[in-house]
């Protein structure tokens, strides 16, 4: 299903763990050498300052080769018209994408993130114009394809959120007459998600998306608070009952329902993100407290903003003061030291290739070393890197 090279990618993460390990000096120079000797690597990945550069020239000139076949049918504008060139520029920026990542090699270069972008830009805009009235539900389920495909085939991170965010807003249009539990179905969804892309992200046949899904876990999460938090199902009670300005729901129903999930899901994540060593619940629980803060402030003015500002952010030094000391000494294996290196296992894998190294030569066989997954995709719109 991913367009690159799975060999190139794996070799790839065999370079980026070594390059760790002797930042780490685990290992040698020569050893380092040897390594990516016996693991080459062909794919182009510049570094950020070319990607972004690469990511608006190649979307300068897609914008113009747009503008230029809109110029040759000027003749004939209507809807039907655009939506033929709309799928006509969608075709051939798919094409050329291809061809940039099986024949040039193209991996995160920025280049080819522009042309995926303006692909299924083009693409969702031709449909739109040439079905008419599509409905929401409709609009819904044609993105959720459309980035899902975009997702699977490019390995993207902002596809997956944009597929998890279709997915999410096709279930609001849809189940927008069950209003008292559509909450709850956002929050169990979000839960599917995060479990769902947790697991697949341990699954060895999807290791090239384990750096993707970890940001995809993050949305779920947040997804999920968004869906039991008090300011977020109000405000969206208060659009479908009545758009006027000012006006506003008297009693929400369950409200002190969403008002505790509002405040105990954030300690929710902090506890089993210490507990399960799980770095993407601390920071998103961290994150989350702010949240709290926010939302009991704006219904409840029990200070002054600054006040509250100021009172929200001495709980989040504290949180972090209380985990980083609690963590100071490792315990059960996690520590608040940062993680560049995976630890004593990959050491081990990486002095084992270097071994192997010195007993044959040639090409790599098939076997994969897995060093724990390294995270250094990126560039262009989805900003990994």
């Amino acid at each position: 299903m991913i367009a690159y090279n799975k060999q190139q990618l794996d070799n790839r993460e065999i370079v980026l763990e070594a390059e760790k390990a002797f930042r780490k000096q685990l290992i040698t120079q020569e050893e380092l050498a040897a390594i990516k000797a016996a693991y080459p690597v062909a794919l182009y990945t510049p570094n950020i300052y070319l990607r972004i550069g690469l990511f608006i020239l190649t979307l300068i000139i897609g914008i113009f080769s747009y503008g230029f076949l809109c110029l040759i049918m000027l003749g004939g504008a209507s809807e039907d018209v655009f939506g033929g060139i709309n799928i006509f520029f969608a075709v051939g920026s798919f094409i050329v994408l291809e061809l940039l990542v099986k024949e040039k090699k193209h991996y995160k270069s920025g280049a080819d993130a522009a042309l995926m972008w303006m692909c299924g830009s083009a693409l969702i805009g031709g449909i739109l114009l040439l079905g008419g009235s599509m409905s929401p539900v409709g609009t819904g389920v044609f993105v959720l394809i459309t980035a899902s495909w975009f997702f699977l085939r490019f390995a993207d991170q902002v596809m997956g959120w944009v597929a998890q965010l279709a997915l999410l807003y096709t279930l609001v249009q849809a189940l927008q007459s069950l209003l008292l539990m559509l909450p709850f179905v956002i929050i169990g969804v979000s839960f599917g998600m995060y479990w769902l892309f947790k697991k697949l992200a341990q699954d060895d046949a999807f290791r090239h998306y384990k750096s993707v899904m970890k940001g995809m876990q993050a949305l779920a999460l947040l997804t999920l608070y968004a869906g039991g938090n008090y300011f977020v199902v109000r405000s969206f009670y208060e659009s479908l009952y009545n758009g006027e300005p000012g006006w506003h729901v008297v009693i929400l129903p369950m409200g002190w329902i969403f008002w505790i999930l509002t405040v105990v899901i954030p300690f929710v994540y902090l506890f089993f993100g210490i507990k399960n060593k799980n770095q993407i619940l601390i920071r998103v629980g961290m994150i989350l407290v702010a949240a709290i803060v926010f939302t009991v402030r704006y219904y409840h003015s029990v200070a002054p903003l600054e006040v509250a500002m100021t009172l929200g952010g001495l709980i989040m030094i504290l949180l972090a003061y209380g985990i980083i000391k609690y963590l100071k000494e490792p315990k059960h294996g996690f520590t608040s030291e940062e993680d560049d290196e995976k630890g004593t296992l990959e050491a081990l894998q990486i002095e084992s290739i270097v071994i192997s190294q010195s007993f044959k030569t040639g090409a790599p066989g098939k076997d994969r070393f897995d060093f724990g997954g390294g995270s250094a995709s990126g560039g262009g719109a989805s900003g990994e890197y």
